[in-house]
């Protein structure tokens, strides 16, 4: 254990469900264990990120949330005296992203926006155009998962009105994939069916192994073609390539 941040990683399980991909997991385990042996603290934090978007994707809230709570326990003290580095600041709203993101598909309006307030009140810090440890986050992230909570949360047009404010040109292809595919997960619950599938076509363009095999955009699919009265050709199309139906 790292005498600057007494962590070494949260014990969250002793081998991976079996809904959870054995590789991500057993990846994000052997992250950390590296990081703690070499004394690198942030790197065990970074781990722990992984780890709990891990059992995010897994649905598996009860872990993502042990994970994400436990790592930002570790960096609470220093951001709290001032002596957490840049690096670490991202690592620490990133977390409180994960938080948001678990609240929001639990419904759970107030602590939703706690964790992102939480992650803005050190986003300014952090500054525009940085990806420490890949996790891209900044002002412009922590919007986009106001997007995504939106979403979740069932408020379609607040996410619409947020997303169109979002400056993407500096971001991944994959984050904006992934704004555009919250775009369109809610145009599909304003029963815009035409608005939902472009926006699934272009985030598809950005990044295709994200929408054909991401959870989220195959229920987007199978929801668009139980509400379309003539399924477009495009939406037939992604289906057969996203295999939703």
């Amino acid at each position: 254990m790292h005498p600057l941040l007494d962590f070494d990683g949260p014990q969250v399980l002793d081998s991976p469900p079996a809904e959870v991909a054995d590789a991500a997991w057993v990846a994000s385990d052997r992250a950390i264990a590296a990081a703690g042996r070499s004394g690198q603290p942030l790197e065990v934090v970074a781990g722990t990120f992984r780890l709990a978007h891990t059992f995010l994707r897994a649905q598996r809230p009860e872990q993502a949330e042990y994970a994400a709570s436990e790592a930002i326990r570790a960096l609470q003290p220093k951001l709290d005296d001032g002596s957490l580095s840049t690096e670490g600041k991202s690592l620490y709203g990133a977390l409180q992203l994960v938080r948001a993101v678990i609240s929001s598909r639990e419904g759970d309006r107030t602590a939703t926006h706690k964790w992102l307030d939480q992650a803005r009140a050190v986003a300014g810090d952090v500054g525009p155009g940085r990806s420490d440890f890949g996790t891209e986050f900044g002002p412009t992230n922590v919007e986009i998962h106001a997007v995504t909570t939106s979403v979740d949360l069932g408020d379609a047009g607040m996410a619409l009105d947020l997303a169109e404010q979002i400056d993407t040109a500096e971001l991944s292809a994959e984050r904006r994939s992934r704004l555009l595919l919250d775009k369109a997960r809610a145009y599909t619950q304003r029963r815009q069916v035409g608005e939902a599938v472009a926006a699934l076509l272009e985030a598809e363009e950005l990044a295709p192994e994200q929408i054909r095999t991401h959870p989220l955009a195959r229920q987007a699919i199978r929801d668009l073609m139980q509400i379309s009265r003539r399924t477009p050709v495009d939406l037939q199309d992604l289906a057969q390539r996203a295999t939703a139906t």
